[in-house]
C-alpha cells in the first residue's frame, strides 16, 4: 500500500500552471528508426519555481535568461533538451527548456530544472 497515494493525487490540484511538452524519440518506421519531435504532453498541471532571477543578469540586448524548476507528475519521461511551454494563471506563456535530468525521487512528483531562453 502506498501511504503516498492521497498526495500524489491532491498536489496536481494545487498546480495552475498548464505545461506542454515536446522532445526528441525514436519513432520507427518499418526497418528505419528515426529521431522526430512528438508531444509528450500536453496541458498537463505543473508548477514553475523561479531559481536565481535576478535584475543584474539580464542584459542590454533583451534576453531574458533565468533558471526555473519544474514539479509535474511521476511517470512522465522527458528527455533532456526537450522544450517546455509553460501557461501560467493569468494566460502568459513561457518557453524553457529542458536543461538536464529531473529528480523523481518524491512519491507524488518530479523536478525538473529548466532554463528560460527567450528575447524579452
Amino acid at each position: 500500500m502506498n501511504i503516498f497515494g492521497g498526495l500524489t493525487r491532491a498536489a496536481p490540484l494545487l498546480w495552475h500552471d498548464r505545461a506542454t511538452i515536446t522532445g526528441k524519440r525514436a519513432i520507427k518506421h518499418g526497418a528505419i528508426t528515426d529521431s522526430e519531435t512528438v508531444t509528450i504532453v500536453s496541458d498537463e498541471p505543473c508548477k514553475v519555481i523561479l531559481k536565481g532571477q535576478k535584475a543584474s543578469t539580464q542584459s542590454f540586448f533583451g534576453t531574458d535568461e533565468y533558471d526555473a524548476e519544474l514539479l509535474i507528475r511521476t511517470g512522465i519521461d522527458i528527455p533532456a533538451g526537450s522544450r517546455i511551454s509553460v501557461t501560467d494563471i493569468n494566460g502568459k506563456v513561457v518557453q524553457y527548456k529542458r536543461a538536464g535530468k529531473g529528480y523523481t525521487g518524491y512519491a507524488s512528483h518530479q523536478e525538473l530544472a529548466m532554463v528560460r531562453d527567450e528575447k524579452a
